[in-house]
C-alpha cells in the first residue's frame, strides 16, 4: 500500500543512535517476529505492521545509505506529517529542505508521496474542494522517473470518466429528444472549472474531452438534426483550456453553426419589399380611397 512508517518512531530510535544500538534493535526485533511469516502482521509498541515492512525497515536502517534518507524525512516534520497522515502543511512552506533536492530522494520517496498526493488530489476533485485542489496543482513535483504519475494518475482515470460518457453518450438512442440542459449535464461549468485549474499534466485528457465533444457535435447533426444541441455542447467545450489545434476545430465547427443559422441577405431584403407594398397598399385603402 506504500504507507510510510518512520523506523525511528516504529523503533522508538534517535537519528543520532550508534552503528551498535541500530545493531541491538535490529537484533531484538528479529527475535520478536522470527516466528512470523512475511505475510503476518505483527505489533512493534503500539504500531501494527506487516513483518515484511518491519523486515525492509531494518534493512534500510542497516544501511547508511537509506538511512540518511529517513533521517531527512524525520527532521523534517512537515514532510514527515504529509507522508505518514497527508498532512498539508507541507505545500504551504515554501522553503523545503535542501534534502528533497536530491534526485534519490525523491526516488526513495516516490512510492510514499505518490500515494498521499493522489489520494488527496483525487478527493479534492471529487468533492470540489477548490482550495485543496488550487493548493497541490501549484506544486511543482520533480521530473524523476514516473514521479508525476504517481501523483497524478488516480485524478486522471476519474477524469477519463468524462470522456467515456461523451463517447456513450454519442451511442444514446435518446439523443433526438435530450434538451439542451441534459446535454450540458455531461460537462457542467463546475466541472470546468475544476478541470481548467489543473496543471499541465492534464492538457491531454482536457484535449481528449475537446475531441469527444467535436465528435458528439457531428453525431447530434448528423444522425439527429440536432444543431441546437451541438452548438451548445462546442461552446461548453471552448470553455476548456485547450492546445490550439482542438480549439480551432471546435472554432470552425461553432462559426458553421452561425453561417447556416443566418438568413440569407436577399431574404431579408424581399420580406422588406413586400412589408412595404403591404404598407403603401394599407395607405391607399386607408386614406384614399
Amino acid at each position: 500500500m506504500s504507507v510510510y512508517f518512520s523506523p525511528f518512531k516504529l523503533f522508538n530510535l534517535s537519528i543520532d543512535s550508534s552503528d551498535a544500538i541500530f545493531k541491538s534493535n535490529h537484533d531484538q526485533v528479529i527475535e520478536r517476529v522470527k516466528y512470523n511469516s512475511p505475510d503476518d502482521i505483527v505489533q512493534i509498541g503500539s504500531t501494527k505492521i506487516l513483518k515484511s515492512e518491519v523486515l525492509r525497515l531494518l534493512k534500510e536502517l542497516d544501511n547508511y545509505y537509506t538511512r540518511q534518507f529517513h533521517i531527512a524525512i524525520f527532521e523534517y516534520k512537515k514532510l514527515l506529517n504529509f507522508l505518514e497522515y497527508g498532512h498539508l502543511n507541507y505545500f504551504r512552506n515554501s522553503n523545503k529542505v535542501e534534502t528533497t533536492k536530491d534526485s534519490d530522494f525523491w526516488k526513495f520517496i516516490a512510492p510514499y508521496f505518490g500515494r498521499q498526493f493522489g489520494e488527496t488530489f483525487l478527493q479534492a476533485l471529487k468533492t470540489n474542494d477548490k482550495d485543496t485542489l488550487n493548493l497541490l496543482s501549484s506544486e511543482s513535483l520533480p521530473m524523476i522517473g514516473d514521479f508525476e504519475d504517481r501523483c497524478y494518475k488516480h485524478a486522471n482515470i476519474y477524469i477519463s470518466n468524462t470522456i467515456k460518457d461523451l463517447r456513450h453518450l454519442q451511442l444514446e438512442n435518446g439523443l433526438l429528444h435530450m434538451s439542451e440542459r441534459e446535454l450540458l449535464s455531461y460537462l457542467p461549468n463546475r466541472t470546468i472549472e475544476l478541470y481548467n485549474m489543473l496543471p499541465d499534466y492534464f492538457t491531454s485528457v482536457r484535449n481528449l474531452i475537446g475531441t469527444e465533444i467535436y465528435s458528439l457535435s457531428v453525431v447530434l447533426i448528423q444522425n439527429h438534426g440536432r444543431s441546437d444541441g451541438a452548438s451548445a455542447m462546442v461552446k461548453q467545450g471552448l470553455k476548456l483550456k485547450l492546445d490550439d489545434s482542438v480549439r480551432k476545430n471546435l472554432e470552425s465547427m461553432l462559426r458553421n453553426f452561425s453561417l447556416k443559422t443566418q438568413v440569407p441577405v436577399f431574404i431579408w431584403a424581399a420580406l422588406a419589399i413586400v412589408s412595404l407594398l403591404y404598407i403603401i397598399k394599407f395607405l391607399e385603402t386607408t386614406f384614399f380611397s
